[in-house]
């Protein structure tokens, strides 16, 4: 069987799944979007494409069908904390899949068994990327690093590591304002996490690193930083992703910036409560050294912003200006936005108010996308933030959208679902059940999970972003079909004057 993409219209309208060979309206089944994977059965004379998705057969015109497929970013509804997927444009050998975080429970393994066939065959991603040891970033990687078909050809880390005893984050200098045990190597990482050691036992984000080790399908486990990387054109850059590697998308790293010690060693500094404290705060520090991504594909850029800080985006601001410790903030903007400046911003800490306006500035996204959770004490987004953001975004009016806010839905599923679960279990335990009614039972609870997890994970709440370079689409599904319509979209162009226009 062949297959194929989803192609975009000319003039943007929507791209339908028909149930015959007809345009008329009533033959329209569900919108598909630009991107989406398509298994071909046949392409006909009469300009007509016959498909099949899931178990269903559908047609679509010919003319909607590509070979090429955009960038995809998935931003998922990992709950409290933070999630995305990257899958590259290439596909077959070339491709190239990406986990950057994984929030702290099961969503994201949740949404990934339902993209990738259930896991039921292997699949090797090329990366995991945990941007900071925290928590709600880091712990759902543990159950997708322990699942017997997933596996990694990296593991990025952003040199932190966390351990069982005092001080939790590894010794200082002796000026006490840079952490100086930082984890470059794979080497190191195992030797910190050995097996049976405190460290591995007793720390989470030890047992985390303990799964990954003991993993035979994952590859070395490394610090990504600006000094840790590939160094191009005076810049760092993902290793397979830097301009001379040709792809159609490079993936610059902004962050963490690391010192260096007199004896070359590399050091992170520690950051305190706020801007120009000197105080150490764990929390603060792991945060504000967030390995930053740029991804930058045709004329569109995507800063995927980390757990940042007030202390961490100063630093970073007069690191890439130059400026001096005295020197105001809103000095560095114009100069730091060379580097910072991206059409599309993840962010920073689920819509924390501890941001500068400055960083906005250097950014000057048109887009915000906000990965924030239900129950939690934070009230995140905070408003004053989700107004911030509207008066530092470039145009009339910026895009804001919340993973939180699109799903409205409560997260666990429908009651009546919950139902069905307790009835399937009773069938199960039930003793006197006979073994083939039991095993269809299994089945039936195991597709229900499956459904529930899709639809609150998969569907409501996850923000798909995707590009060629020249055009973008940002989509979300709804929570109520409109009539046949299930996905709300908006689609950017780049406009002669080098500006992104709605189309």
């Amino acid at each position: 069987m062949a297959t194929g993409f989803v192609g975009r219209r000319a003039d943007g309208k929507t791209v339908w799944l028909h149930s015959s060979k007809s345009t008329a309206t009533g033959a329209r089944v569900r919108d598909a979007r630009w991107g989406d994977f398509l298994n071909i059965v046949a392409q006909t004379p009469d300009d007509w494409t016959e498909i099949t998705w899931g178990a269903a057969t559908y047609f679509l015109l010919t003319e909607n069908v590509a070979n090429q497929r955009p960038l995809e970013i998935l931003f998922v509804d990992v709950g409290q904390g933070d999630g995305c997927i990257v899958v590259s444009s290439e596909t077959g050998a070339d491709e190239r899949i990406m986990v950057v975080d994984a929030g702290q429970h099961g969503n994201m393994l949740g949404l990934i068994k339902w993209r990738f066939g259930k896991l039921e065959n292997s699949f090797q991603f090329h990366a995991a990327v945990i941007t900071h040891p925290d928590q709600d970033h880091y712990l759902g990687f543990r159950p997708i690093f322990q699942h017997v078909n997933a596996g990694f050809d990296h593991v990025y880390h952003n040199g932190i590591g966390e351990r069982a005893g005092s001080p939790m984050l590894g010794p200082s200098d002796a000026t006490g304002r840079f952490l100086t045990d930082v984890i470059e190597t794979d080497a190191q990482m195992q030797a910190l996490y050995a097996a049976g050691s405190n460290n591995a036992k007793s720390k989470n984000y030890g047992k985390l690193m303990r799964a990954a080790i003991d993993n035979a399908s994952i590859g070395p486990i490394q610090m990504l930083s600006t000094a840790h990387g590939t160094q191009e054109n005076g810049r760092c850059w993902m290793p397979g992703f830097a301009p001379s590697d040709q792809r159609r998308t490079q993936i610059e790293v902004i962050g963490p910036v690391p010192d260096t010690a007199a004896d070359g060693s590399t050091m992170l500094r520690w950051f305190g409560e706020d801007i120009g404290s000197n105080a150490r705060n764990d929390g603060k520090t792991k945060n504000g050294h967030s390995i930053l991504l740029r991804l930058t594909t045709g004329d569109l850029s995507v800063l995927l912003g980390g757990d940042l800080n007030r202390p961490a985006e100063d630093h970073l601001l007069r690191h890439y200006s130059q400026i001096g410790a005295n020197q105001p903030l809103a000095d560095a903007v114009p100069i730091a936005r060379t580097r910072l400046g991206a059409d599309v911003l993840k962010c920073c800490h689920h819509g924390a108010a501890d941001v500068t306006d400055e960083f906005l500035r250097a950014v000057d996204p048109f887009a915000f996308v906000v990965s924030s959770g239900d129950d939690e004490s934070h009230a995140h987004p905070r408003p004053d933030l989700l107004g911030r953001l509207g008066k530092n975004g470039r145009g009339d009016a910026p895009l804001l959208l919340c993973t939180e806010i699109l799903r409205s839905t409560r997260e666990k599923g429908k009651a009546e679902d919950f139902e069905q679960l307790r009835r399937l279990d009773a069938i199960i335990d039930n003793p006197a059940t006979a073994p083939a009614d039991r095993e269809t039972a299994r089945e039936e609870r195991s597709e229900l999970q499956d459904h529930i997890e899709r639809r609150n994970v998969g569907v409501y709440g996850a923000i798909t972003l995707r590009s060629d370079g020249d055009t973008m689409e940002i989509s979300f599904m709804l929570e109520r079909p409109r009539g046949k319509q299930r996905w709300q979209g908006y689609r950017y162009v780049r406009s002669g004057g080098g500006e992104w226009v709605g189309a």
